[in-house]
């Protein structure tokens, strides 16, 4: 097969570990499990999962016209702390979408070589788009049973972006097979999970969740819903039962803030004003929940 528009020397320019695409479809078995999932009232306060539920389905509302979906996985690191390791350094959305809109702008370029006029936008966990879903459909790695998309290759600790687009899909050459679900009878992660979250194979009740109640919720607690286990900003715990966890360094803008994070006490974080954590940690994961949150949850 000819590949008019040869991806994986951008892929590799910025950094990606894997890429890989699958024609645009309508998401199917798993937009239905999604759907159940909300039905549940398992997304807790996250009523920004129950909108748009049509654009999860067919990604063409997002982009008229689109042919493929395009999707990276982002390395990130497997440093342990009360912070989750993706919010060690900057904002992962801005760092991966900026590499995504400069594959983008080629990708224009090329396709207008072909006679083609690009339309084509970058998503990464901001938007009504089922990555994981994506990712595994392009061949990158399989869903877990603790909802992670896994790589055989570069285990959990990736994080997805995705490219949708209206360039035919047999221009980018042959498609990765994909990957069979390799979990077995596995349940590590489910016996590990403190709270009972991860209550079931692929079921997740945010109800019950660290990562929930110290990132998502924009409450604070004066009696805790759930006990954090030490955790001030997400939970890995489920992450790091998994066999396919794996060491790894990640990218350097991921982790910029790391050795400081890994130094300060709970104290630290007490005492801390807005001013002093806007100069340190402006721009990055952290300001999700902002410094009050933080000192909620310590």
């Amino acid at each position: 097969m000819a590949i008019l528009i040869s991806i994986s020397s951008l892929s590799d320019k910025e950094g990606f570990v894997d890429w890989g695409f699958a024609p645009v479809a309508e998401t199917g078995e798993d937009y239905h499990r999604f759907r159940e999932y909300i039905s549940r009232g398992e997304n807790a306060g996250m009523g920004y999962l129950a909108r748009n539920m049509e654009k999860r389905k067919d990604p063409s509302l997002l982009v008229p016209g689109a042919r493929s979906v395009i999707s990276f996985l982002a390395p990130y690191s497997s440093i342990k702390s009360s912070v989750a390791a993706f919010a060690l350094g900057e904002d992962y959305h801005d760092v991966i979408k900026d590499k995504l809109r400069r594959i983008s702008l080629h990708l224009s370029q090329e396709c207008a070589k072909h006679g083609l006029e690009y339309q084509g936008r970058c998503f990464t966990d901001s938007a009504p788009v089922m990555e994981r879903y994506w990712a595994a459909e392009a061949g990158l790695g399989f869903i877990g049973r603790n909802n992670f998309l896994i790589s055989p290759k570069h285990g959990l600790r990736t994080l997805i972006g995705v490219i949708i687009c209206n360039i035919p899909p047999e221009w980018l050459g042959e498609r990765k097979e994909k990957i069979a679900e390799g979990c077995g009878e596995c349940r590590r992660c489910i016996d590990a999970c403190p709270e009972g979250a991860l209550y079931a194979p692929f079921r997740l009740d945010a109800r019950k969740c660290i990562s929930y109640h110290t990132i998502e919720s924009h409450e604070l607690y004066s009696a805790r819903p759930v006990e954090y286990k030490g955790q001030i900003f997400g939970c890995e715990i489920c992450l790091r039962a998994c066999p396919y966890d794996r060491e790894s360094e990640g990218w350097e803008e991921l982790r910029t803030n790391a050795e400081e994070i890994l130094s300060k006490s709970p104290q630290d974080w007490l005492d801390m004003d807005d001013k002093e954590f806007k100069e340190r940690f402006d721009g990055t994961p952290l300001c999700r929940g902002g410094l009050d949150k933080i000192k909620n949850n310590l």
